[in-house]
């Protein structure tokens, strides 16, 4: 009963000296802290690295996302690894030649085949473990919350994308796997539903028709800022999602893309303005992507095969 007590002694001993340690740990570095604390009005940059100078391009674009002390998130830390090879080429008007196959040419930070994976998780879809790697989230208003949670945890078919000749539209399809740029036009390709954009780029004014239409991919007019070329589109539908988890939008949103090449490296970023579901716009991560030099053809895409909703293993499988 002595030793019990003997141990139950030291213990509240050592919780003590633990306790008075830390207080005046924080009493010493008040300073510290005031000076690590955001200054009111200052400028915030996307995401979650932008205060860092000379680290990634498109880095621009002002967002209240700010970094949780000094950590990059791992998708910020990959393209910081990915560097230029070779010159940038230009056209006729000294612009950035954006023409060609692009592709994913280096091991994925995060995983095989394309997404966050690890063998035996507690989750089979491991779906949990790739919203923690998303630092970046669209910050929707209190009320739509809610709404949120229960389209991210309800089933696949609620998605809609899921099953045939579903478009995924913009801005989720993301980076275009073909570009090509010519006579005043952009031709943007990837290989998915009603996955092939033709924009002008010509300086031509928005057509206030735009806004009426209901479309997945939206009403685009391409132009040029210096070296980056930028592509507004209105006239979305309320269908597509902006993620799988289910980042919904309404038909009010609008949609700004950045396209910068340097070298043999295609950077790509997105922002979206939707004041009717979201709290302020949303800036995307910024993507990479390096020209593909010797592209294979691309064949016309086999019949789609769809699948009994009934014959899945786990109709709640995400991710």
């Amino acid at each position: 009963m002595n030793d019990i007590k003997r141990s139950l002694a030291g213990l509240g001993c050592a919780l003590l000296v633990a306790t008075a340690t830390v207080v005046q740990q924080s009493a010493e570095q008040p300073g510290a802290q005031a000076k690590q604390a955001p200054q009111v009005g200052a400028l915030q940059q996307l995401p979650p690295a932008a205060q860092r100078t000379g680290n990634l391009p498109l880095r621009d674009v002002q967002t209240s996302y700010s970094p949780a002390g000094k950590r990059v998130s791992p998708q910020d830390g990959f393209v910081m690894q990915q560097k230029p090879r070779g010159d940038t080429p230009r056209d006729a008007d000294g612009h950035p030649d954006l023409s060609g196959s692009w592709g994913a040419a280096f091991p994925n930070p995060i995983g095989a085949p394309g997404g966050l994976r690890r063998d035996g998780a507690f989750e089979a879809d491991q779906s949990a473990m790739q919203r923690g790697a998303q630092w970046n989230k669209p910050i929707y208003k209190p009320e739509y919350w809610e709404k949120v949670r229960q389209l991210d945890y309800s089933r696949v078919d609620v998605d809609p994308v899921y099953g045939c000749y579903k478009p995924i539209g913009v801005p989720r399809q993301n980076v275009p796997a073909r570009i090509v740029l010519k006579d005043k036009q952009i031709w943007l390709q990837n290989s998915v539903e009603n996955g092939l954009r033709i924009l002008p780029l010509d300086e031509r004014k928005r057509d206030e028709n735009d806004y009426q239409f209901s479309t997945y991919n939206g009403m685009g007019l391409a132009h040029w800022e210096g070296d980056t070329l930028v592509i507004e589109s209105v006239g979305f539908n309320d269908i597509s999602w902006l993620g799988w988890e289910g980042y919904f939008h309404s038909d009010k949103m609008e949609v700004t893309e950045r396209f910068l090449r340097q070298g043999d490296l295609l950077y790509y970023n997105f922002t979206v303005k939707d004041p009717e579901v979201l709290m302020e716009p949303w800036t995307s991560y910024t993507y990479v992507r390096r020209v593909v030099p010797n592209p294979v053809r691309q064949d016309e895409a086999p019949e789609c095969d769809e699948r009994d909703f009934k014959l899945l293993a786990d109709p709640y499988l995400r991710g």
